[in-house]
């Protein structure tokens, strides 16, 4: 429950954020340059909404950079103004006749660059005009050659490329900042998701922008030439809709829709188009976003901030998976695996070695049956596998163990007896398309004393754990975004202490016990590699202390062969106290992710079964233990032999 309140809390906040981030159109005014404006939408005062424009997707326009004009024959003011905005580059659409005549005023430290639409020395002659009709049709016949003469085709391509390849902000210009530099503006808006209403809205605001100056041309040329002569040349002053809808038409006859026309006509790669929409456009709740929970939640609420990262709008696996993702509707596996869950899932393996120790000390803990002053060495074997179910968002884990553990157990007198031991675990945790390797050298001592004696009546035990810890840890990203891999050192310590009775009833030995149990995990930060989405993992620190309830049932031993063989059964619960969770928090170009391991458990019950074995001083014991948990199932199993001196 938790987890899903703070999810729907993200998800609310995450809605409001984006929701108030439509930037507003703040476009500097160029007093000697009337068409300049940024792609993102048209201010109010040209008939726009004053807002970036809304994309498909819910998607919304990027201000600041992408920026269309006419030739920058521009003042001294607005040069410095160009200057401020840190443009990273100029494309001047021109021919070299236009460039000859009137030459662009690069601002300092901008990169300029000729990408000549027409390929010809000067603009194509279409004859003059004898009607405004005639002179309209020209230009609709101008438009239909953006996209049916190739080398206009190759030449309006090579402006797509250069504008995802370069800095941004990035600058794009003929001489009236209307025809070609208007053609070059639909196709980006077409690639980002805008309206097509809104796309043909944006087009004719050229009038707006550039009211002032086509009024004044066209007063020169009636009073030079008359009325006739200025009715014939108004329409090349401004743009028509018919214009632009010729190219469009041109588009579907010859290649029946827009995305046909970037990649066959114009030939973009897929992976331009998507590094060009992602430099254009934010978007606001990736596909499904809303729905997560938990870890998965988490995972998408990180892959929307690296929206504003190094990894968006350039040639990386990140950019293409998630604007793939954007159209596919879906964001795949991706979220829940991006966080590292494998980590958090790896300290909770770590926590339980305690009670994994229990099994492989228990037959040696008490100096039982051992005279004064006697020793007796043992070696034993551990085993388990753990599963945790995936719920409320976080991925399902599985752990497995096994290991040797040797010891002696010493009998100090008849009430008390210390032990020993020393060994090695080698686990495994998967997760998350996660996989980790856990080696841990581990080391523990304790002891018991009986107000009577040890075989039977009160005690008090403690036992004291320390181990070092080497993970390592891959992890498969899906998506295409490779794999992540780190390692990183730790360190266990625990302590527990317990009460208890030895209850003889008949044949029955019966042994209740109660106590508290504390441990403390680390595990070192954890610099990933391998893969774009590798995280640096923060370091985890997570102390659990519980409170432990066990009972032991051993049975009167019978003689087979010269054996004593005896059977044993036990049953305990263990309850957290505090916090159950355990979070693995990494961060990735300055946005902090955390997710949460998938044992979250306020409890463990456990059931075995044993039998032990012994022959002189030679002794053997086996055990199985079922382990149960909210959501999670284990069995460890526990083979041993001692020797008494």
């Amino acid at each position: 429950m938790r987890r899903i309140l703070a999810t729907s809390a993200a998800v609310a906040l995450l809605a409001v954020t984006h929701a108030v981030a439509q930037q507003p159109i703040a476009t500097p005014i160029l007093a000697s340059d009337g068409n300049f404006r940024d792609l993102a939408g048209i201010a109010a005062r040209y008939g726009g909404t004053g807002f970036a424009n809304p994309t498909a997707h819910d998607g919304v326009m990027r201000t600041g950079v992408f920026y269309r004009s006419e030739v920058l024959n521009v003042s001294d003011a607005d040069l410095a103004t160009l200057t401020a905005l840190h443009l990273a580059q100029d494309i001047d659409l021109r021919t070299p006749s236009e460039i000859a005549t009137t030459p662009d005023r690069v601002p300092p430290g901008t990169t300029y660059r000729n990408v000549n639409i027409y390929g010809t020395p000067s603009p194509p002659e279409n004859g003059v005009p004898t009607s405004p009709a005639e002179a309209a049709a020209h230009f609709a016949a101008a438009y239909r050659n953006f996209v049916a003469d190739p080398v206009q085709r190759a030449a309006f391509g090579t402006v797509l490329v250069d504008l995802a390849h370069a800095g941004i902000p990035a600058l794009w210009h003929c001489s009236a900042g209307k025809d070609r530099t208007g053609w070059t503006s639909v196709l980006l808006e077409s690639i980002a998701g805008v309206a097509p209403a809104k796309i043909m809205q944006d087009y004719l605001a050229t009038n707006s922008y550039e009211a002032a100056q086509i009024a004044a041309e066209l007063a020169a040329v009636r009073t030079r030439l008359g009325e006739a002569a200025a009715a014939i040349l108004a329409p090349t002053l401004g743009v028509q809709e018919g214009f632009l809808q010729a190219a469009l038409d041109q588009v579907a006859a010859s290649y029946g829709s827009m995305q046909a026309y970037l990649t066959l006509g114009l030939g973009l790669s897929q992976a331009d188009i998507y590094v060009l929409r992602a430099r254009m456009v934010e978007f606001s709740i990736l596909p499904g976003q809303g729905w997560l929970q938990g870890n998965a939640a988490a995972g998408a609420t990180l892959l929307n901030q690296l929206q504003d990262s190094p990894l968006s709008g350039a040639y990386t696996a990140f950019n293409y998976y998630l604007q793939s993702a954007i159209d596919a509707g879906t964001l795949g596996e991706v979220p829940a695996r991006i966080g590292g869950q494998v980590r958090a899932d790896a300290a909770t393996y770590l926590l339980r070695a305690p009670l994994r120790l229990d099994d492989a000390v228990a037959p040696y803990a008490t100096g039982s049956g051992l005279a004064a002053g006697r020793t007796q060495f043992w070696v034993s074997g551990l085993g388990g596998y753990l599963t945790t179910a995936g719920h409320a968002g976080v991925a399902g884990s599985a752990e497995r163990s096994a290991g040797p553990l040797v010891g002696a157990t010493y009998r100090i007198d008849t009430a008390a007896s210390v032990f020993m031991g020393l060994g090695y675990d080698w686990g495994t945790v998967s997760s998350a398309g996660g996989y980790a390797n856990i080696g841990s050298v581990l080391g523990t001592v304790g002891g018991r004393y009986a107000f009577a004696s040890l075989e039977q009546g009160p005690f008090v035990a403690a036992r004291a754990d320390l181990g070092g810890v080497d993970y390592q840890s891959s992890r498969q990203l899906g998506g295409a975004l490779g794999t992540a891999r780190g390692s990183a050192s730790g360190a266990l310590y625990s302590g527990q202490a317990v009460v208890g009775d030895v209850l003889r009833l008949g044949s029955l030995r019966v042994t209740p016990q109660a106590g508290i149990r504390v441990t403390h995990v680390t595990l070192g930060a954890l610099p990933e590699t391998g893969s774009e989405l590798a995280l640096d993992g923060h370091p985890i620190g997570h102390t659990a202390s519980s409170l432990l309830a066990r009972v032991e049932l051993g049975f009167e031993p019978w003689l087979v062969n010269g054996w004593s063989v005896a059977p044993t059964a036990t049953l305990g619960a263990e309850l957290a106290l505090g916090n159950t969770l355990v979070a693995g928090t990494a961060s990735l170009y300055g946005f902090t992710i955390n997710q949460y391991a998938a044992f979250d458990s306020r409890y463990l019950l456990q059931g075995g079964l044993g039998i032990g074995a012994q022959h002189g001083a030679f002794a053997m014991h086996a055990g199985l233990n079922m382990v149960h948990g909210d959501h999670s199932t284990g069995v460890n199993g526990q083979l041993s032999v001692a020797c008494r001196f």
